[in-house]
């Protein structure tokens, strides 16, 4: 039985789909096909139920689903311990919100003295925790940053920094533009631009809101918090972002604390395996991580 039969199978069953799944691994949909019912061959029994609007597994199929998992997941830490040890390029896949990708984990990567003898790492921006847990899951990514505290899962997580909320103003805006700090109060009846659904930053400022017994109005709702700023550039709304933001303003634009709103998110590395915990703590200089 060969190991990419199984993440053939893996990446088919996850996104039940074999054109999905041939494009994510690179190959052709018949070779794709194929390597399925090589692998039903072997273990005699039927695996998939393909059908016009997808895939489902079969009992035997269930089985290998949950086995495979723990298979592919020992197999990657293997090649990953033994190319660590060896001294060899090892490559990490790292799934990150759009605002981590890009204000946080370029100064790392360029810190990190490993990176051009040891380690190339990739980065895959996300919009959801969905589709970020899901991509750790099946292997897609080998780790994932993100605030975990409200997200249940069985990864191991390591802390990396915690940051406050800001509102983010005009410097010409008639009521903020001139303060220096604001109450939660002044500005719980306001309509914010924010970013959607399904990212830590809303779902922190929701509850926070909700904790407080207030509604969070929206203005405008905005998948790139970058263009969120853009917004309040032009004077077309206000904002609570992460202080990571801070780094995209001009002077056009202000970040004003709210003194008594006392939220923060905190950034985790979220990884299947331990190899790859190591791994980043080069990156991160971290701690050793505990699980989630």
């Amino acid at each position: 039985m060969k190991t990419e039969w199984l993440e053939a199978f893996l990446q088919t069953v996850e996104l039940k789909s074999l054109t999905k799944a041939s494009e994510m691994l690179h190959v052709s949909q018949p070779a794709l096909s194929k390597q399925i019912r090589n692998l039903e061959n072997e273990l005699g029994t039927q695996l998939l139920i393909r059908s016009t609007i997808g895939v489902t597994l079969t009992p035997s199929g269930e089985i290998l689903h949950e086995s495979s998992k723990r298979i592919m997941s020992e197999v990657n830490t293997m090649k990953r311990e033994i190319a660590l040890a060896e001294g060899k390029q090892v490559h990490l896949t790292i799934g990150s919100w759009p605002s981590i990708a890009a204000l946080y984990l370029p100064q790392r990567i360029a810190g990190n003295k490993l990176t051009d003898t040891h380690s190339a790492y990739k980065i895959r921006v996300f919009y959801s925790f969905f589709d970020m847990l899901k991509s750790l899951e099946t292997g897609t990514i080998d780790a994932a940053l993100f605030d975990d505290r409200g997200v249940k899962h069985d990864f191991l997580a390591s802390l990396l920094f915690t940051e406050a909320f800001l509102l983010f103003v005009n410097v010409n805006h008639p009521l903020y533009g001139n303060r220096q700090e604001v109450t939660f109060a002044e500005i719980a009846n306001e309509a914010f631009v924010m970013l959607p659904e399904g990212c830590d930053v809303r779902m922190l400022v929701d509850h926070a809101f909700a904790a407080k017994g207030k509604k969070l109005h929206i203005s405008f709702e905005i998948e790139l918090g970058q263009s969120i700023l853009g917004f309040i550039q032009a004077n077309l709304g206000i904002a609570i972002l992460p202080e990571i933001f801070v780094q995209q303003t001009n002077e056009t634009v202000k970040a004003i604390p709210i003194s008594d709103f006392g939220l923060t998110r905190q950034i985790s590395a979220i990884t299947r395996e331990q190899s790859a915990s190591k791994q980043l703590l080069t990156l991160f200089d971290s701690v050793l991580p505990s699980p989630g």
